[in-house]
């Protein structure tokens, strides 16, 4: 069951990565093919186009990978297992392979001899359709990858494997290309799956922040990000890691909900989603010294906090401002205005001793270093709130999602019974059953 949804996700990674000419099709892709009509991706007499698939050509295979996550525990262990990239000799030419080019990762797995899972698959798989939000059904394929995301991270034994300092992946995620930023080709770092896992929510952070924000994506993304993080810091686990990236995407959203708040509350509670990434930050500012990997770490979250102070204060006046007002987000407004109170508390602390330093120094624009020396001189006279239940989230219900699982269900059926061909799959199980008999 997991060889198969592999299989299947693989063949979608490898053609958005493709450039490259197959040298072959496998077992695994002839398995595939066979059992197509339950979980296929892709139809074989027409290219593919990614942003133009049909509906239906993923939902199947997304939903079985949902099920198993969700449903059954010992699945986590099948998501885990690592596996080498070469696979076991074909079956006799008359199983039809597959022909797929292989992705920038697989090649360096076998140039490596770079193990896999099923998790580094899935990684690369929602890299690419996370990339794209344009359409209901693109939507719809991104929200059950982020829960499945959430089911994955809910469980002790998978979080315990991602996090794994000594099981690292070299895990090449697709990178929108933005005008802003020009993607180069190289080679990932070879880190635990936790890293690449926030790398992935990192990317999808930054890439979505349009005047048509896909807000319920960003809630279960900053979910999975909390889920994570509520491991790290229950378990005192240390992932070696530059945490700036994540603070600085944080921080990034933060700052769009404040600039568009007029246009986002149409349809969205931004105060909800504001205090999640405010919470988010709370827990680094309280427990941070029990999940970072080293002091200068705990540091560097108080430079980005007191360097970006202006997007803290615009959004807790913005917070104010309805709080005191009479309108619907009154309660929500006053509650993110509360959780501010140690992001402020650090801002109004240290922000007139480096202006004091400054000036003894006669300086106008220091470095980060120096920055940081004032920072660490002056932690002793700080004082914080104590926050607690940070780390807490309610678990997964189905229910919350029954439309849209119902839908995608729906879908996957109607393609599958459009695609099904009893010929074709009577010809290569006769087949199977003819190759594997010969072999006994």
């Amino acid at each position: 069951y997991g060889q198969v949804i592999t299989a299947a996700l693989n063949d979608f990674v490898m053609t958005t990565f493709g450039g490259m000419q197959a040298s072959g099709g496998g077992w695994l892709s002839s398995l595939t093919s066979m059992v197509g009509g339950i979980f296929l991706t892709t139809d074989d007499t027409q290219p593919v186009v990614r942003g133009q698939r049909q509906s239906g050509t993923e939902e199947g295979m997304l939903l079985g990978l949902f099920a198993a996550a969700h449903l059954n525990r010992n699945f986590m262990t099948t998501l885990a297992h690592s596996s080498a990239a070469s696979a076991p000799p074909s079956p006799p030419a008359t199983l039809p392979p597959r022909q797929s080019p292989p992705n920038l990762a697989q090649i360096q797995a076998l140039n490596n001899d770079q193990p896999t899972n099923l998790l580094v698959t899935f990684f690369q798989y929602c890299s690419i359709v996370m990339a794209d939000t344009r359409t209901e059904t693109s939507i719809n394929k991104c929200s059950l990858c982020f829960i499945t995301l959430t089911c994955i991270v809910e469980e002790q034994f998978a979080n315990s494997i991602m996090h794994d300092q000594n099981l690292t992946f070299k895990v090449q995620l697709y990178r929108l290309p933005m005008r802003h930023r020009k993607i180069v080709p190289e080679e990932p770092p070879s880190q635990p799956l936790a890293s690449t896992l926030i790398d992935l929510l990192i990317e999808f952070i930054m890439c979505h922040l349009l005047k048509k924000f896909p807000g319920d994506l960003y809630s279960l993304c900053v979910g999975v990000l909390l889920r994570l993080l509520s491991y790290q810091k229950r378990c005192r686990v240390r992932l070696s890691r530059d945490w700036r990236p994540l603070w600085a995407a944080l921080i990034a959203l933060l700052k769009f909900l404040v600039t568009n708040e007029s246009v986002l509350l149409r349809k969205h509670n931004i105060f909800i989603m504001a205090q999640q990434v405010v919470n988010i930050f709370n827990l680094f500012i309280t427990f941070g010294d029990t999940f970072l990997p080293t002091p200068a770490s705990y540091d560097q979250l108080y430079y980005e906090l007191i360097r970006m102070y202006l997007v803290f204060d615009n959004l807790f006046f913005m917070a104010l401002r309805y709080s005191t007002g009479d309108g619907e987000f009154k309660a929500e407004a006053l509650r993110l205005a509360n959780c501010l109170v140690n992001v402020r508390a650090i801002v109004q602390h240290f922000s007139p001793k480096i202006d004091a330093w400054l000036a003894s120094q006669h300086l106008s624009t220091p470095t980060e270093d120096q920055i940081l020396e004032v920072v660490r001189k002056n932690y002793d006279s700080l004082i914080l709130k104590l926050q607690e239940g940070l780390e807490g989230y309610e678990r997964y219900n189905e229910k919350t999602h029954k439309a849209l699982l119902s839908k995608l269900v729906r879908v996957a059926a109607s393609y599958a019974r459009a695609r099904s061909d009893a010929a074709t799959l009577t010809q290569h199980s006769a087949a199977l059953l003819d190759h594997y008999t010969a072999l006994a």
